[in-house]
């Protein structure tokens, strides 16, 4: 076992015995990790309150070869999630953001990028005088994972036939088939979402904002939240989403306002 060092940021934490916890954590060297901190729930503990949910810190732990827990031994809090006392919208968004990260990326599978993307994220719901709202703010995080976990759905040519796609006033989405489908591909083809052509174009700006800019700090793109069609794109990828892990994330139904629909 070797002692290693990296930031991470805390996805999940079960209690373990009287005085352990077991911490999922996603760390920017490793991946996601789990590990068990021995003394987490005493009132005097080597975690310095880093170990609260949705929390940044800087971890040393000892990872093991095999498939048996990690050993965390230090965790230094760097950035703690201050809307979880006082904005219970942006605390369910954060809440909602680890949930995605937990549930799409794998044990010890590095994703720096990703990792960046996140605590970006975090930094903007956490902030409520952040240039950027917190529904768009959500919403770009999801595409731009969608985008480095290799889940971008094909928007600009028919999945089936790979042919260009046509400007209609509808066009179809295929969840199974993680793209639009033109009118000759569809017949047969099941979980189809229709979406209008101001919905793709929407979409579109969202996907090359992300594809282009990654984690850089830029403008928001066009403040989405405000289209006329956010709505219809929000519920397309929160059922994209829905569809790639297989059942609903359990934090969805508490986004309330973000997903556009009061």
């Amino acid at each position: 076992m070797e002692h290693e060092k990296t930031d991470a940021i805390v996805l999940r934490v079960v209690e373990f015995s009287e005085t352990s916890c077991i911490v999922t954590l996603f760390s920017r060297k490793l991946g996601k990790i789990s590990a068990i901190a021995k003394g987490a729930r005493r009132k005097k503990n080597p975690y310095e309150g880093a170990l609260d949910l949705i929390a940044i810190c800087r971890i040393v732990f000892l990872h093991k070869s095999s498939q048996s827990l990690d050993i965390l031994t230090e965790a230094k809090l760097e950035r703690r999630f201050r809307s979880a006392s006082t904005d219970l919208d942006r605390f369910y968004a954060g809440l909602y953001l680890i949930e995605l990260l937990n549930l799409l990326t794998d044990e010890a599978d590095p994703h720096e990028l990703l990792f960046d993307a996140a605590c970006l994220a975090i930094e903007r719901i956490d902030s409520p005088d952040s240039e950027i709202s917190l529904r768009d703010a959500l919403i770009e995080f999801e595409i731009q994972m969608l985008d480095l976990l290799g889940h971008l759905p094909m928007l600009t040519q028919c999945v089936g036939c790979g042919r260009m796609r046509k400007t209609m006033n509808r066009v179809h989405f295929g969840l199974n088939e993680g793209g639009v489908i033109c009118p000759d591909c569809r017949p047969g083809k099941q979980n189809i979402i229709s979406l209008s052509s101001e919905g793709l174009e929407l979409l579109l700006n969202l996907t090359d904002h992300q594809t282009k800019h990654r984690t850089k700090k830029t403008d928001p793109s066009a403040n989405s939240s405000n289209h006329p069609a956010y709505p219809e794109v929000r519920r397309l990828v929160s059922k994209y989403i829905l569809h790639l892990i297989g059942y609903p994330p359990r934090l969805q139904k508490y986004l309330g306002n973000l997903e556009g629909n009061r």
